[in-house]
């Protein structure tokens, strides 16, 4: 995720602080330390602190049980409203996707358990300010757990309902249901939060936004899981060379509308260049080279790899097209544009 500084790795995991995050953590501080509100001081500070603690585990609880499933984790972000983890892909499997489900909501209310039983045991020792901050501490565990057990799709209520329903139904079906309960959810969250709570409201966006987006990957990933990139590619693909002028390649795009080229020296695959790359140069300076602009580092994909797999490269490094190599050498590109074809062929058929 673009804007989020890593602070360290757990079970092989990073786990980074998005932007936005440390913003409002360093907001919060300030506000602590010059007394701006009265009812944040330090303390109210530090309890906040340990709440989105209690998020990294509650997230680190999903990824540890993602990755005995083999799945790969790619990281765990931390947000203004929550934690997010980024799994290179989800389990069809039912009984593991609601093992993983449960994990979160499990650990939040251990926590809330765990602190319950300091309160008894040492609570009359603490002064009445740290019994307070427990109690506090306790509650919003308690919270988190229980309201993550909505069943609003994706949150992990809307997950362990998905893996009910996939007991019964097809897989798609299930993640249809559940998407639009969690869509209807959504709306209510949001028309509550109008009246009481306004972060309400953006847990509702997200909500809403979430369970199209993870029903459309589920149809996607569905439709293709049997195609491979052989399948789609396009094999006839028109090439550049590292000295061909950026005013050259603006024409050549512009003339076989194609937004993107592998760039060939010698026989060899080495770049790829798009009009992202040269849009924005001046016409004053288009007739340098495109080997000082390209892309270098490339993202390459094999004719017998699952379509599914390169789409997922795709969307993880937001790129829109990917150029196909067999022993070295380049035998076709794959982009949206082409998944998109078939995607519009195979829905027909489903109709």
């Amino acid at each position: 995720m673009k804007y989020s500084l890593k602070i360290f790795s757990v079970f092989g995991i990073p786990v980074e602080l998005h932007l936005s995050f440390l913003l409002l953590m360093l907001f919060i501080y300030l506000v602590a330390l010059l007394n701006i509100i009265p009812a944040v001081n330090i303390l109210t500070a530090v309890l906040i602190t340990l709440v989105f603690a209690t998020v990294v585990l509650h997230e680190l609880s999903h990824s540890y049980l993602a990755k005995r499933y083999g799945i790969k984790i790619e990281r765990i972000v931390l947000l203004p409203i929550g934690g997010v983890s980024e799994m290179e892909e989800l389990p069809k499997n039912p009984a593991q996707e609601l093992r993983i489900a449960l994990a979160g909501p499990l650990t939040n209310l251990v926590i809330a358990l765990i602190g319950y039983i300091i309160l008894i045991l040492v609570g009359n020792f603490l002064s009445i300010v740290l019994r307070e901050s427990l109690y506090y501490f306790i509650v919003v565990n308690l919270i988190l757990g229980l309201f993550n057990l909505l069943p609003a799709f994706p949150m992990d209520g809307g997950r362990i309902l998905r893996a009910f329903l996939a007991e019964r139904m097809s897989f798609i079906q299930a993640t249809k249901l559940a998407a639009t309960i969690g869509k209807q959810f959504a709306i209510i969250m949001a028309i509550v939060g109008v009246f009481f709570n306004f972060f309400l409201i953006l847990v509702a966006i997200f909500v809403y936004l979430g369970a199209e987006a993870e029903y459309r990957s589920t149809l996607i990933s569905t439709l293709l899981e049997d195609e491979k990139v052989k399948d789609v590619m396009t094999s006839d693909v028109h090439t550049l060379t590292p000295y061909n002028s950026v005013q050259e390649t603006l024409q050549t795009m512009f003339r076989e509308k194609h937004m993107g080229y592998p760039v060939i020296e010698n026989g060899e695959l080495v770049g790829i260049i798009t009009f992202h790359d040269i849009s924005n140069i001046p016409e004053n300076k288009r007739n340098m080279f495109i080997n000082d602009i390209m892309t270098k580092k490339l993202i390459l994909s094999d004719p017998n790899e699952d379509l599914v797999e390169t789409i997922g490269k795709m969307n993880r490094n937001r790129i829109g097209r990917v150029p196909v190599v067999d022993d070295g050498k380049l035998v076709g590109i794959v982009s949206k544009t082409d998944i998109t074809s078939i995607l519009q062929k195979k829905e027909i058929k489903l109709d």
